[in-house]
């Protein structure tokens, strides 16, 4: 019984983690919806188009509207002054709400696809080895991203001597999931300290 009651339990709080970044995602495109809806609706009266046919034209001129102010804030990205008063209130005030950061890269990994190079590594350190993945070697150093299990999303950049780097024979797929169980499947072959 005392099984039933933890599963129900964890069941539940699964549940809530999952619906509430959806809810607030829903409850700010209301918002802004609904700030723009007044809008749209004036612009329907002012060129007369209030009904057409018994259709409705108000939400129509509002998601338009939407989709060219967005249209137009990517252009305004394009000027320096703009794209550094966005880093600004980036780096001053929305590194003070939780996730923002992690939300944000993973909306420009969706929006913005590409190849990730990143090789999976294993990296030395201290006389034990940690998998991470190689971002890029200059000299005789190398930065390498070392996550953090089991949320691979999550994680440290160090930079550390190449030679304590040796490249592990897995796809990034294959490292990501032996960290999430635990290192399971970690291919480790001729190392050596």
């Amino acid at each position: 019984m005392k099984e039933v009651i933890k599963n129900v339990k964890n069941t539940f709080i699964a549940g809530v983690v999952l619906f509430l970044p959806a809810f607030v995602l829903l409850a700010i495109v209301q918002k802004v919806y609904g700030f723009m809806y007044g809008f749209g609706h004036k612009f329907t009266e002012l060129l007369g188009l209030k009904g057409v046919d018994g259709l409705e034209v108000a939400p129509i001129i509002t998601a338009v509207l939407l989709m060219v102010i967005f249209y137009l804030c990517g252009l305004l990205v394009r000027f320096s002054v703009v794209t550094r008063g966005k880093e600004w209130i980036e780096n001053t005030v929305l590194v003070y709400v939780p996730n923002y950061s992690k939300h944000k890269a993973k909306m420009m990994a969706k929006l913005q696809p590409g190849q990730d190079l990143r090789e999976p590594v294993l990296v030395e350190i201290a006389g034990a080895w940690k998998p991470g993945f190689l971002i890029s070697t200059v000299d005789e150093r190398s930065t390498v991203f070392l996550p953090s299990t089991p949320d691979t999303d999550y994680g440290e950049v160090w930079v550390v001597d190449t030679l304590n780097i040796t490249k592990l024979d897995m796809t990034q797929k294959e490292l990501k999931t032996a960290l999430l169980t635990s290192g399971k499947g970690i291919k480790v072959q001729g190392l050596s300290s």
